[in-house]
């Protein structure tokens, strides 16, 4: 396989759905959403693709800019965590918000890549934070903790079951109002590099 990483266009859109579809949630997104998205300088949508196979979009990842008050209700956050009462309601801040790879491309770092590939873009648009908020299907641990935690994420909040009024078919749950729980994970950049490497 030969992986190439760019900025998503319209005509991927049909494929990051199909990766929507079967990998989140179906209907997650609809393709007019997901072609909003491709639009305005605070979103970040890119596609991995892999030459191999005539340039298949294998993964996709979007985050945005906000301010924190926009972001938190768009994270399923309802109140907000004492890790961020310092920060006031318009501190700019990066989302990773959604991110989906095909079965057989998944554990091979694409999605750390972007995690942390992304961190000196949104600092240098002036985000003082990174924020996510992770699925943890029932009675099992986050799929992406590893990921967060190794680039120096911190879990500061538990959210029940955020997803359970949307009508959407969850495969981790099998239901069609999710009951999954999810955590919601945070990043400081207005400091000095993390010091994973010490």
């Amino acid at each position: 396989m030969k992986l190439e990483v760019r900025n998503a266009e319209a005509r991927d859109l049909t494929a990051v759905k199909r990766l929507i579809d079967e990998y989140i949630a179906a209907d997650y997104y609809s393709l007019d959403e997901l072609e909003a998205l491709l639009h305005g300088d605070r979103h970040l949508f890119y596609v991995v693709t892999d030459a191999d196979r005539d340039g298949a979009v294998v993964s996709f990842f979007y985050g945005f800019i906000s301010a924190l008050e926009e972001a938190l209700p768009l994270l399923h956050v309802t109140e907000k965590p004492d890790a961020l009462a310092e920060y006031p309601p318009d501190t700019p801040v990066g989302v990773y918000k959604t991110a989906s790879t095909e079965k057989d491309y998944q554990k091979l770092g694409i999605c750390s890549s972007f995690i942390r590939d992304l961190e000196p873009v949104l600092r240098e648009r002036g985000a003082k934070l990174i924020l996510a908020t992770a699925l943890r299907p029932l009675g099992r641990e986050v799929p992406m903790r590893h990921i967060f935690r190794d680039n120096g994420f911190e879990a500061v909040a538990e959210i029940s079951r955020p997803w359970v009024d949307m009508l959407l078919y969850c495969p981790y749950c099998q239901k069609n109002h999710c009951i999954c729980d999810a955590v919601f994970y945070m990043k400081k950049l207005d400091e000095k590099e993390d010091k994973r490497g010490e």
